[in-house]
């Protein structure tokens, strides 16, 4: 019997007008957000490659400089080292933080200059969110889901059918099981064909190469997807089971989806921010000016004074040095901290909404998320220490006059580079999101079981 009502239900659902307009946005958007989305894809990896190409060319050309000072000069004064940021490959499905990233960084002895890519771009693009595949399913496909089965139930019971069939001793349970089986497989067929025609047109374009890991990175996605998809199907199943006309589903489904969707996650990090406030970025940088600026005072009364050149002074300075150095460090860890308490309250409070697990989600196992911008953080702070130390040496070898003609090697000079996690760390990081959103299936599914049993259908 449970066969024979999955059956009726996809059959119904697939002859319906509903249906044809389903299947015809999801083929339609998923498609749009790909080629859209290959072709930035395709743009970032064309400017990384001509930065990456020109920074290399700067450095050959500071190995022709025949003077060893001159060299030095030019590479850790004038010129610094850059280093360039390449985008994501899962960027062109999710684009997460990956657009909020400067494509290059730059360090120097003195005056490192800030990269502004924003200066380059189109400020149109700025107003708008980048139409990814995570977008499209975050937003629209969660609105569809809602939309395809509001009135499976209410809306049976104002035609009349369902009166008809529980009056041939078809069991509740098993109506409302293969009312969520089939609803749901009509839903989701069509769903998974565009989602795999859009991994094929990238993937076909040669944006993106599969390979192992590539691969089990889009299964946990596309799971991720369904699963996400299925909690908003299961969500209007169990409203429909609250409410006795379609209008009143559709009405508390929509509002539901606005709260959700819109409102929460929107909502979070203002209420990170007010419960969690962090001092600008501007506000540590002057106070650590000024402690800069309290230590060279300190250290210019110890010159003037008659034991600046004997041990004592010697001493002296450098424990003024050592305490203003720790007084910046604890600055900074204490900014790092504030950060880190603000950043996890808000994505404490947003799980308040499916959407934003979702969203952590889909944007780690992409390389676009949270973790891609600690470990941009992390990375850039790595490049500048190695830099630091490198040119600290080359300054000392300089001055003791033992740095040879043949110094420079371009192999030698510090990288930029972001560790990229490997999928079982990321696996890790979304088990709570995805738990979230096992747990409000399973809530949903049996609120709908349990309203259903005691639906008045007269």
């Amino acid at each position: 019997m449970l066969l024979t009502l999955i059956r009726r239900e996809i059959v119904g659902n697939v002859l319906s007008f509903r249906f044809l307009v389903t299947l015809i946005l999801f083929f339609s958007l998923i498609l749009v957000s790909v080629f859209v989305m290959t072709a930035e894809q395709g743009t970032r990896q064309q400017s990384y490659e001509a930065s990456r190409s020109a920074h290399r060319d700067v450095l050959t050309k500071i190995g022709e400089i025949d003077d060893v000072g001159n060299q030095v000069d030019e590479l850790l004064l004038t010129q610094g080292v850059y280093g360039d940021i390449r985008p994501p490959v899962l960027g062109v499905f999710v684009d997460g933080l990956s657009g909020d990233l400067p494509t290059q960084v730059h360090t120097a002895a003195f005056n490192e200059r800030r990269v502004d890519d924003t200066f380059y771009e189109n400020p149109v693009s700025a107003l708008f969110t980048s139409p990814d595949m995570g977008y499209i399913i975050n937003i629209v496909v969660s609105l569809l889901a809602l939309l395809f089965v509001f009135d499976a139930i209410c809306g049976e019971k104002e035609r009349g059918t369902l009166k008809i069939t529980l009056s041939n001793s078809v069991p509740r349970d098993l109506l409302i099981l293969g009312k969520w089986v089939g609803g749901y497989v009509s839903l989701a067929a069509p769903f998974v064909v565009a989602l795999l025609a859009g991994v094929a047109y990238v993937h076909l374009t040669g944006a993106l190469v599969i390979s192992d890991e590539i691969l089990q990175r889009l299964l946990w996605m596309l799971l991720t997807s369904l699963l996400y998809v299925s909690l908003f199907f299961t969500l209007g199943l169990m409203i429909s089971t609250l409410t006795h006309r379609a209008s009143t589903s559709l009405i508390i489904s929509l509002f539901v989806w606005i709260c959700w969707i819109l409102v929460i996650p929107n909502l979070a990090p203002v209420i990170a921010r007010i419960a969690y406030p962090v001092p600008s970025p501007e506000k540590i940088t002057a106070e650590k000016l000024a402690i800069e600026q309290e230590t060279d005072l300190r250290l210019q009364r110890v010159w003037q004074s008659t034991l600046a050149y004997g041990p004592e002074g010697q001493k002296m300075q450098e424990e003024i040095q050592q305490e203003g150095e720790r007084r910046q460090d604890k600055l900074e860890r204490y900014y790092q901290e504030a950060f880190r308490r603000q950043t996890e309250a808000s994505m404490t409070f947003s799980r308040l909404s499916p959407a934003a697990s979702y969203r952590y989600a889909t944007t780690e196992l992409s390389g676009t998320g949270v973790h891609l911008y600690t470990g941009f953080r992390k990375g850039y702070q790595r490049f500048q220490d190695d830099f630091e130390e490198y040119s600290s040496d080359i300054f000392q070898r300089r001055n003791d006059e033992k740095l040879q003609d043949d110094w420079f090697q371009k192999d030698e000079v510090p990288a930029f580079e972001i560790m990229r996690d490997r999928l079982g760390d990321a696996l890790d990081r979304i088990f709570f999101d995805l738990m979230l959103l096992a747990v409000y299936n399973l809530l949903f599914f049996m609120g709908s079981y349990l309203f259903f049993l005691r639906y008045d259908v007269t």
